[in-house]
């Protein structure tokens, strides 16, 4: 479940809004395929051209992405859980996740079909 997100976002989300549901449709996408496990549906949720950026590393286009994915995200997906919002805008959203053992920052943008055209993932201070 959501924790309480603490910034009022313009799509919907409001003040210590508890419900799922309430997720922008990339970070919804990106959430359920993940913990799903679900490749297909994991690619589905980013544009061709998309770029992820985890800590240092940089995958460009849904090719590199879906290696990695294959690699580093669908063995442990069970694992990740959104905690909070801690800013957003329109097509813009910074969480606060568990992954595994780690608390860590992603960073959403999506356009306005509400596919990722990037992400990065760094580890929350």
């Amino acid at each position: 479940m959501l924790r309480k997100i603490f910034l009022t976002l313009p799509f919907v989300l409001s003040t210590a809004a508890y419900a799922e549901d309430m997720l922008p449709t990339a970070i919804d996408c990106y959430q359920t395929a993940t913990t799903s496990k679900d490749i297909d549906a994991y690619m589905a949720c980013f544009t061709e051209d998309a770029v992820m950026i985890d800590v240092s590393r940089t995958f460009e286009g849904q090719d590199a992405i879906r290696g990695w994915a294959e690699r580093e995200v669908m063995p442990g997906g069970e694992n990740f859980k959104h905690r909070q919002f801690l800013e957003g805008d329109a097509g813009y959203a910074k969480t606060e996740v568990n992954w595994a053992t780690w608390v860590a920052h992603y960073y959403y943008w999506w356009d306005a079909d509400g596919k990722i055209t990037k992400m990065s993932l760094r580890y929350a201070d």
